[in-house]
């Protein structure tokens, strides 16, 4: 079901749903760009790999995609008044619009330069009035900006100031300014920095010098009094859809494809008045439906593909379908749908511009597949949490809500050369029918609002292979199903790592803020906070919830050498756990596999009892000592040493009969597709095991 690919003269057909989980006879709305002409669409399994409705035909056209955050509002434009906020440009050296304002009659610019001077224009039908400060802007520092305009009869003028040199004006006669319902947009696009408290005022402000020290809206509001038309509070709802206005007016402003909130402005403590405007940002990608499609009433808990196909091309985008009520069968597979939105996406350069020179963590050749020189080409389609902006600075935001290109069951990762995250995952789900097992697909975003009693039902759940971002109510809910009797299955490496929030009112994206703990970037200090949630960001490991508590093993290195297998170790032995291996004729355990040779590598865990793995946690079998030097520890484990790069297989059994099975290794899924068959033993006998009535 491997897609065909555009050739370089025509657009790229693509799309989105409009949700990632469904259930039968819900309906879908499908997002799709492509070349102009017919097209047909239909469902297929991506399971059994088998169509499931006929083909109908759509109209296909390109779509644009609309990236760059900006705050618009409408307001009521004075004839005379002033525009000010404080800004911290992050990228300087070209022309930047850092706000507009105006009424039909006429418009008041307000930019940097290319020599990164602040200017301001006015311009009407009848002639265009502008300045421009002397003194310019520095990279990451802090200042207050103030045009302001007054109309008289005989003269306009148009005035600008900031907090550092004397201000400047321009005059003319003839430029009628008439008052009236006009629009504000602050951000436009293009300016690349962050912004507190923009406010529009009745008074012109000819000096900056009395509003240096008020950096909180309260205060800036106190001083202005009604001369306040509009003031622009970013602190009072950061993670809201609106910034609001706090004038009392109303002129609540629209945030356009989620600036970063919940920032640090131009204050001293704690203040989070700023957000910060990025003309690579993308929360939805807002293109007009193409169709409607529903799914069958009959369909059972599956995996399937809206797929799109033209005369030169195909794509496939996934849908979990959900069981209709209660649970279904006797497993759940949850699928780490948070964990496929921080990778959405996913650039090779991003990597490439982390890791450096690729000898250190691997020995295999880079081979780029079509899809990933395509998102090396073209950032409109949103940022993955592992880009990093053009401009600097992490990405806390991403959106199912626009094409994600890696989404797919037929990508293939640049650095192994194998399935990963989706692709990985469904070759588990394509084993387990093949094996017979009764199974509901769920995803993350299921659990996150399901809750506990979402799982309750079914006897045994198993995770994907990477759950590593993981909400507070799902690591809730899956460790009240462990402590109620329930047998969680853990078929991965570096999961339950990451606090990731969801916002009701942007249940279509995630947040992850990193602190300044684990790998890739940081946030500046005091901003870890997400604003989707209010619960502070990082690692589980730091809010004093490591993996090891929940799952018996937590991240411990990473690294794409030949992966080895699994040494047994004695308590493999006993004769409360020798039925993991009932059949299992080698030791090392695990020397096959899709991803790298076997099935302990790419990102692994260790059980470690000092972070809480519980005790009487069954050590059945280990990697140490089987990976080269191009497996690194994990940022918060590199002072322990290389003792602590292993995978580690474990089995915990608590009293109420629930038990935990930990593989501890993202390529053991992927071992599931070797032909010698140890993985898959070990995986049935669990999953046989766990299915039994009588505790273990």
């Amino acid at each position: 079901m491997r897609e065909r690919m555009a050739d370089e003269h025509e657009p790229r057909l693509m799309g989105y749903a409009d949700r990632w989980s469904a259930a039968p006879g819900q309906q879908l709305i499908l997002y799709a760009g492509g070349p102009q002409g017919a097209g047909t669409v239909d469902l297929v399994d991506l399971i059994d790999e088998a169509t499931r409705t006929p083909a109908a035909p759509v109209s296909l056209a390109p779509q644009p995609l609309k990236t760059g955050s900006y705050l618009e509002a409408s307001v009521q434009v004075p004839a005379s008044g002033s525009l000010a906020l404080w800004i911290r440009p992050h990228r300087l050296g070209t022309r930047q619009v850092v706000a507009e304002l105006g009424t039909p009659g006429w418009r008041l610019l307000l930019a940097l330069d290319e020599d990164d001077r602040a200017e301001a224009s006015v311009e009407t039908t009848s002639g265009l009035l502008s300045c421009r400060l002397h003194t310019a802007f520095q990279r990451g520092s802090w200042s207050l900006l103030v045009a302001a305009w007054e109309a008289t009869p005989s003269m306009t003028t148009v005035r600008l100031a900031d907090g550092r040199a004397p201000g400047v004006r321009a005059r003319a006669a003839g430029l009628a300014l008439p008052p009236g319902i006009g629009e504000v947009r602050l951000g436009a696009g293009s300016f690349v920095g962050r912004i507190a408290l923009p406010m529009l005022t009745s008074s012109v402000i000819t000096t900056c010098a009395p509003l240096l020290d008020l950096t909180t809206g309260s205060e800036l509001a106190k001083h202005l009094g009604a001369d306040v038309l509009a003031l622009w509070d970013a602190s009072i709802d950061p993670g809201g859809c609106l910034v609001t206005d706090i004038s009392g007016h109303g002129h609540h402003a629209r945030a356009v494809n989620r600036p970063l909130a919940g920032l640090i402005g131009p204050g001293k403590g704690t203040d989070r008045t700023a957000v910060q405007l990025s003309p690579e940002d993308l929360d939805d990608a807002r293109w007009k439906e193409t169709c409607a499609l529903t799914i069958p009433e009959e369909t059972t808990s599956t995996v399937l593909g809206i797929r799109l196909r033209t005369r030169s091309q195909s794509c496939v985008i996934p849908v979990v379908v959900r069981p209709a009520g209660p649970a279904r069968g006797p497993v759940a597979v949850v699928l780490p749908t948070f964990t496929y939105l921080a990778y959405a996406n996913h650039r090779q350069l991003s990597e490439a511009e982390y890791f450096g020179d690729y000898s250190r963590v691997t020995d295999r050749g880079i081979t780029l597949s079509p899809t990933d020189v395509y998102l090396n080409d073209h950032r409109e389609l949103g940022l993955s949490l592992y880009d990093q902006r053009q401009e600097g600075g992490p990405v806390y935001y991403s959106s199912g809500r626009r094409p994600v290109l890696n989404f797919d069951a037929d990508y293939r990762w640049w650095m192994t050369g194998a399935p990963r995250h989706f692709a990985a995952d469904i070759l588990l789900l394509r084993w387990l029918r093949s094996e017979g097992f009764a199974f509901d697909v769920l995803t993350d975003e299921d659990v996150h609002a399901g809750g506990a009693g979402l799982l309750a039902g079914y006897r045994v759940v198993m995770t994907g292979s990477h759950p590593e971002y993981i909400s507070a109510p799902e690591r809730a809910a899956v460790s009240a199903y462990v402590s109620g009797g329930g047998r969680l299955m853990y078929l991965g490496g570096n999961g339950f790592y990451w606090v990731t929030g969801v916002d009701p009112r942007h249940p279509h994206a995630i947040e992850v803020r990193r602190g300044h703990a684990g790998d890739w970037w940081d946030n500046e200090p005091g901003e870890d906070v997400l604003t989707s949630t209010g619960e502070p960001g990082g690692l589980w490991r730091h809010r004093g919830l490591a993996p090891q508590e929940l799952l018996g093993v937590g991240f411990a290195a990473q690294g794409w050498g030949p992966a080895p297998g699994y040494t047994r170790l004695p308590d493999s032995y006993r004769d409360d756990a020798s039925w993991i291996f009932a059949g299992v004729e080698t030791d090392p355990v695990g020397r096959c596999g899709l991803a790298l040779g076997g099935a302990a590598g790419d990102e692994i865990d260790r059980a470690a009892p000092e972070l809480g793995t519980p005790p009487g946690t069954l050590l059945l079998a280990t990697s140490a000592g089987g990976h080269s030097h191009h497996y690194q520890p994990a940022t918060e484990e590199a002072e322990l040493g290389a003792h602590t790069v292993r995978a580690d297989m474990t089995l915990r059994r608590l009293g109420n009969g629930g038990a935990v099975f930990a593989a501890g290794s993202i390529n053991w899924v992927a071992s599931l597709a070797c032909c010698d068959g140890d993985i898959r033993r070990v995986t049935r006998n669990v999953l046989s095991r766990f299915l039994l009535s009588p505790p273990l």
